[in-house]
């Protein structure tokens, strides 16, 4: 990765991803302090169970913690999705990802970053390098 390639706005390090000029660890270490947002793993939904919010996908045999781009969108997505009294957080792509860490179900999951234009998978156990 070149030294200009550090200093990438989101959209143009997606473009870079997306064109394979940087490598998807590449992305995560120069996008680790921007801005997500999201909510507790585990929360109500409008019947009110206690459930685990993530996104499954059987085809590649995984789950997926999902994170926003904005707060207007994650406020959406978990309302439109059934899910009540949950709260949003504001934290950066590295405290998303250190989240997984902290139970021992999140720890096998990858991270779902959604925005207006898409989403970007982040497959389990990739976490910013140091």
């Amino acid at each position: 990765m070149s030294q200009n390639e550090n200093i990438l706005t989101w959209e143009q390090s997606i473009d870079a991803l997306n064109n394979e000029r940087i490598t998807l660890q590449d992305f995560i270490n120069m996008n680790a302090s921007h801005t997500l947002y999201y909510s507790t793993p585990v929360g109500e939904n409008k019947d009110g169970k206690t459930i685990m919010w993530l996104i499954n996908n059987s085809r590649l045999n995984m789950s997926f913690y999902p994170t926003f781009m904005t707060r207007e969108l994650c406020r959406e997505t978990l309302s439109a999705a059934g899910r009540i009294n949950f709260m949003i957080i504001e934290g950066t792509l590295e405290s998303a990802l250190s989240s997984l860490d902290t139970n021992p179900i999140l720890q096998n999951a990858g991270l779902l970053i959604q925005d207006t234009n898409g989403r970007l998978a982040i497959p389990p156990k990739m976490r910013v390098g140091k």
